[in-house]
Formats: structure tokens, C-alpha cells, sequence
């Protein structure tokens, strides 16, 4: 995977970035896109088969043909409003796992979005503005271990 500046520094503030469990991600994100190795690890985590929890909890992606979607995702199902949480959180899909920062969509952009809804994506911004220079060049130590970081997040080893 090649990865560029910008990418580096998503990783960053990604692996630096604390969720304070206000659900605004979980009450508005539509769809929530469930990759092959979700099925897998959901299946698992439900201790059914991934044929099961294909029907049981996705649908055919609305507009990427090789991904499903979780039904009923506004918001989603799995966030416990009472308990300000994932009842999922252990096995949870990727694009949880990489929200804000590191949503698939967002590798190899030009710059970093942020999400004005997010109290956590504010101190994410400050940083950004504070250390952008040092972010977006990353010694070779450094960049080994951003690129490590990702591949656990996105699940790629």
C-alpha cells in the first residue's frame, strides 16, 4: 500500500485521537460499510454462521457492489445510548474502527477531513494546526510504525 503525506498523518492523529462516546458518529452514519472480513469477525462474534449474519444484519451496499451495509443504521443499532457505547465495540466493523480519520474513503486524499460534529475531532484539529510540518514528515522509524499502527486498525496482517 502506498501511502502518502496526508495518510501518514491521519495515522497519527488517528492512533492520538480519544473518543468521548458521544454517539454523534453512530446516530448519523448512513450507510455503514461492512467488508468481508467484518462478516467474518461479526459472524464470530455472534456465534453464527456468515451466511447468518449476512442476512440477519446487512444488505447489499447502496453504492459499492463489492461491500454489504448494516441494516437499520440510522442510528446504528449496536450504539447503547444508555451506556454511551458500542454493544458491538469488540467487533466492530472497520470503518468504525478507522473512524474519524482513517475511513478507507479518505486514504490517499489531499489534506484531512474533519468532522465539525465531533467534540474529539476538535482537539484532533488543534494538534493538526500546532504540528502539521513534523506530521506530514515523518522520520523512516516513524513511518514504519504508522504503517504497522494502520495495518492492526484496518486489519490488514
Amino acid at each position: 500500500m502506498s501511502l502518502d503525506p496526508y495518510d501518514y498523518l491521519r495515522i497519527q492523529i488517528q492512533m492520538d485521537f480519544q473518543c468521548q462516546r458521544c454517539g454523534h458518529c453512530c446516530r448519523v452514519a448512513d450507510p455503514i460499510d461492512i467488508y468481508p472480513k467484518d462478516i467474518r469477525r461479526l459472524a464470530s462474534f455472534f456465534n453464527i454462521s456468515e451466511e447468518e449474519m449476512i442476512e440477519e444484519y446487512t444488505i447489499p451496499h447502496p453504492s459499492e457492489t463489492d461491500l454489504r451495509a448494516f441494516k437499520a443504521t440510522v442510528p446504528c443499532r449496536f450504539y447503547d445510548e444508555a451506556k454511551k457505547g458500542c454493544k458491538i465495540y469488540q467487533a466492530r466493523p472497520m470503518v468504525c474502527r478507522c473512524s474519524p480519520f482513517l475511513s478507507p474513503g479518505q486514504i490517499g486524499l489531499q489534506g484531512v477531513e474533519i468532522y465539525e460534529d465531533c467534540p474529539s475531532s476538535e482537539k484532533s484539529y488543534t494538534r493538526i494546526k500546532r504540528d502539521l510540518d513534523i506530521l506530514l514528515n515523518p522520520n523512516t522509524r516513524t513511518r514504519k510504525k504508522l504503517e504497522k499502527a494502520l495495518a492492526r486498525m484496518m486489519q490488514i496482517e
